[in-house]
């Protein structure tokens, strides 16, 4: 028996799914894998591997130059104060890409500002400039130790309202939408790390890591829920028309975000290609690995609470590298 004529072929789907690659419609929720990674118990590991390769790339001149900036915020001091720990060495992380960025750029052009990296193209967010303006901060007052406490716990409140008015516009308001959501998701993500340094520092009591965990995990279950059937509701398709005259086919994913396409097929099988898009859209947005770093935080918190390493500007390494 052969396939029913409403059903599309795996390729069918493919070619459709390309168009939308192709014209950048496709969304993107995921978790930052810069933020994934610095947020870890790997992330004094993780810092110290992008520091390697960036004494190896960089030319002598370029390695002066930054060497230069590094001492200008940190003085002469080998250390940086919980700068392989959480939100200190996601801090320097960016700083470290920053400062390179700006070394090259002077040659190849423009770069990007990667302390608003995680939140996606669109740098005008209230959470991206939030957490923007903590970690530029975090990645020059590292070593005051007071002072951090300050400035976490100023922030941490300051990042806390946002993420709630923003849950509940997409909740509350039905104002679901690609873009709000990968900037909860990121935003808390880097929200809760921020008030578990807040809690190595004796800012904050210990518990409310946990309880602002269990919020952030339980919201992202019902935020996933509303995701999934506003894609539902949004993803629609339509067959090129072979005419006369022809009309073009096309592919709309969200509001503002629609493609045109020259695909031919039946009719009844515009429905079935765009569930099927859905379901790419979402196993490619590796929603188990976002699950998985709110879970985990709560299986190894005390470990990373108990993270105390500093990071080590090992100039000598430069030399002759």
């Amino acid at each position: 028996m052969g396939n029913h004529p409403c059903t599309p072929s795996p390729a069918l789907i493919d070619s459709i799914y390309r168009v939308a690659q192709d014209g950048g419609i496709l969304p993107d929720i995921t978790l930052d894998g810069t933020v994934a990674n610095l947020l870890s118990l790997n992330s004094s590991t993780a810092l110290n591997l992008q520091y390697t390769a960036v004494q190896q790339n960089l030319t002598t001149d370029q390695l002066v130059a930054l060497d230069t900036n590094l001492t200008s915020i940190f003085g002469q001091s080998a250390n940086v104060s919980y700068g392989g720990v959480g939100v200190v060495a996601l801090a320097l992380s960016f700083l470290l890409e920053a400062l390179v960025s700006s070394i090259v750029s002077q040659t190849q052009g423009s770069t990007t500002d990667p302390f608003k990296k995680p939140f996606g193209s669109d740098n005008s967010s209230e959470i991206g400039s939030i957490v923007s303006e903590y970690l530029k901060l975090v990645s020059k007052k590292a070593n005051d130790i007071d002072q951090m406490g300050e400035i976490t716990e100023l922030y941490d409140q300051k990042l806390k309202y946002p993420l709630i008015e923003l849950y509940e516009s997409m909740t509350v308001d039905h104002q679901m939408n690609t873009y709000s959501l990968k900037q909860w998701i990121n935003g808390a993500a880097i929200h809760l790390h921020m008030r578990m340094h807040g809690i190595r520092l004796a800012s904050v009591p210990k518990g409310t890591a946990e309880s602002l965990r269990l919020s952030y995990r339980t919201g992202l279950a019902r935020l996933m829920q509303l995701y999934t059937g506003y894609l539902r509701q949004h993803v629609r398709e339509r067959s090129t028309t072979p005419g006369p005259p022809v009309k073009a086919g096309f592919l709309i994913i969200e509001p503002g975000k629609k493609v045109r396409h020259r695909v031919v097929h039946n009719t009844c099988q515009s429905q079935a290609i765009a569930s099927a898009v859905v379901a790419r859209i979402l196993s490619s947005q590796n929603i188990g690995k976002i699950e998985q770093f709110f879970d985990e935080a709560g299986q190894i918190l005390d470990r990373l609470l108990q993270q105390t390493d500093t990071f080590e500007l090992n100039r000598q390494q430069r030399i002759n590298s």
